[in-house]
């Protein structure tokens, strides 16, 4: 498969709260540090890994809504992270993220037929003749009735709203879509049908998902291939079964293990993962898991861990086989 999206050690900070324009050293959060990962035309990777491990954060970057302080972002070969104006309008033509909450990611006063004409007139994807045609046409493909054009948001369930979020994303005809917690606001019965929704669409349409979540079971099941991220950094990568099956990453199988759903007959272990994650400020020596780790070894407090790969798969951890 053709590679549509490859990021290279990418690294964003923000100036941290108390570091104010005078200071003598200000400091900076590594809110991602160092993260790469690949995506085909086509395929789906789950990016996962606790609240705050920087998933939002990278997610913008690629879409250069946050800046970059470092690394590659290659959108069909081009850099986007050093692109230029014209590189920058081709990737917003080519890409679309949907949000998180359905009904903060819409304008409440506009009705949703407008909202999705919006896009279609920025973008000049069709005629203004054609736009009312082509709205009705984006609703039906999400499984609304076209008719719900005339209606604000605040009249519509949850589960409809996000509808209406992928249609507009889709209203951009993008190659890659973002899906940032795209179904953790939604109920599980809405989530299944929002899941099986983008699973069609990705087949109509040959598209390029990354779908941030931080629940496991929508992984498998939407997904072909899993990042796991721990403080800014990508600690595994490979195709999701045998992610699943056989993590390499003690950070990844304690994740795992903390699902009871991945195996309703197994037991949940009585601490899956102990301890919180350290602040971005004070990031620990050597491995970043290291004090969080049962594995840990002398070596993983004074050096970085070094990066294994094997056919389709990749971790970072001093140790290189799979776990027991």
């Amino acid at each position: 498969m053709t590679t549509l999206l490859q990021v290279n050690d990418l690294q964003v900070q923000f100036p941290a709260a108390g570091s104010g324009l005078f200071s003598l050293r200000p400091r900076k959060v590594s809110a991602v540090n160092g993260a790469s990962l690949h995506l085909a035309a086509g395929e789906t990777l789950g990016l996962v890994g606790e609240s705050g491990c920087g998933k939002s954060t990278l997610a913008r970057a690629i879409l250069h809504l946050n800046p970059v302080a470092g690394g590659q972002v290659l959108f069909d070969g081009i850099d986007m992270a050093q692109g230029s104006q014209a590189d920058i309008a081709r990737l917003r033509h080519e890409t679309a993220m949907i949000f998180q909450d359905p009904y903060t990611a819409l304008n409440p006063r506009q009705r949703i037929g407008d909202i999705i004409a919006e896009v279609l007139r920025v973008q000049r994807k069709v005629p203004e003749a054609q736009v009312p045609a082509r709205v009705a046409e984006l609703l039906s493909l999400v499984g609304l009735r076209p008719e719900l054009a005339e209606r604000k948001p605040r009249s519509l369930s949850g589960g409809q709203c996000q509808r209406v979020g992928i249609a507009r994303a889709l209203a951009v005809e993008p190659r890659l879509i973002i899906a940032d917690e795209c179904v953790a606001a939604l109920d599980v019965s809405i989530q299944g049908q929002i899941i099986n929704l983008l699973l069609e669409l990705r087949e109509r349409m040959n598209l390029a998902m990354l779908f941030i979540t931080h629940d496991l079971t929508v992984v498998r099941r939407l997904c072909d291939r899993v990042a796991v991220m721990y403080l800014g950094r990508i600690v595994e990568e490979g195709p999701v079964h045998e992610v699943f099956d056989a993590p390499r990453h003690p950070y990844t199988a304690a994740l795992i293990q903390s699902i009871a759903d991945i195996d309703p007959a197994r037991r949940l272990p009585e601490q899956p993962l102990p301890g919180e994650p350290p602040s971005p400020l004070h990031l620990p020596t050597g491995c970043a898991f290291h004090p969080r780790c049962t594995r840990a070894l002398p070596a993983c407090r004074e050096s970085t861990p070094p990066t294994h790969s094997l056919g389709t798969r990749r971790h970072t951890c001093v140790h290189p086989e799979p776990l027991s």
